[in-house]
């Protein structure tokens, strides 16, 4: 699944709970409350990811702003 690159880690966070609740519980509660828990679980991660991913750039951008301005203070005449 490339395009739900974390569906496999929230599958396997839902197992674990249901391994917590245990098999009665679980069947009291059914499949269908899981498959949600799980689709909440990936998007957190999902944002949690991405959120990552730009502070990233950001700070990737801001470094190259300063070597930039840097470059031109060195080469500038005076």
């Amino acid at each position: 699944m490339q395009d739900r690159p974390h569906h496999k880690h929230a599958e396997k966070v839902v197992q674990q709970f249901r391994e917590e609740l245990g098999e009665d519980l679980c069947k009291k509660i059914g499949d269908y409350p899981f498959g949600s828990l799980s689709v909440l679980i990936e998007s957190a991660i999902n944002t949690s990811v991405m959120k990552a991913v730009d502070d990233t750039i950001h700070d990737f951008e801001e470094a190259l702003a300063r070597s930039r301005k840097r470059a031109r203070g060195v080469h500038q005449s005076p």
